[in-house]
């Protein structure tokens, strides 16, 4: 009778092998995390100062834009943290900017890192009169034939 004998080098190849998939997945679903609240980040900063930057009079302006940034909840993103925006509005600018912090997790990472990425976005929109752009259309209008329409 002959006695057969399996290697174990199956195994061992195997255990590698599930650990550093494993290792690489995880880090695949973390940095599309990161992606995730960084592009979300991004669409609040461009829609906070657009809306900045939309209506006639400088106090809807602020009302508008800061309405925005007081409706940013930490239920949109999917891990960052300490969010913290504001919205600077001028005469002729809308300026937006956000920061949050990502927290990464690992012994390696928290070394590197500190434990954390940070986001930060910014937006900024020229503010356009319309009002004033038409009148001034309408006199160059008016220069050019002479006051005839």
């Amino acid at each position: 009778m002959k006695k057969k004998y399996l290697k174990g080098s199956y195994t061992v190849e195997a255990s590698i092998v599930i650990t550093m998939v494993m290792f690489v997945l995880a880090t695949l679903i973390i940095c599309t995390f990161f992606i995730h609240d960084g592009a979300t980040l991004q669409a609040v900063v461009c829609e906070a100062a657009s809306a900045g930057s939309n209506f006639a009079t400088e106090a809807e302006r602020k009302e508008a834009a800061q309405e925005v940034v007081d409706g940013v909840n930490a239920s949109r993103f999917l891990g960052s943290r300490n969010l913290d925006g504001s919205a600077a509005l001028g005469s002729r600018e809308a300026t937006v900017l956000w920061n949050a912090q990502y927290p990464i997790p690992g012994f390696v990472a928290n070394y590197l890192t500190g434990g954390k990425l940070n986001v930060r976005k910014t937006w900024t929109c020229k503010i356009l009169n319309p009002a004033n752009t038409i009148r001034k259309i309408k006199g160059a209008g008016e220069l050019l034939t002479g006051g005839d329409h």
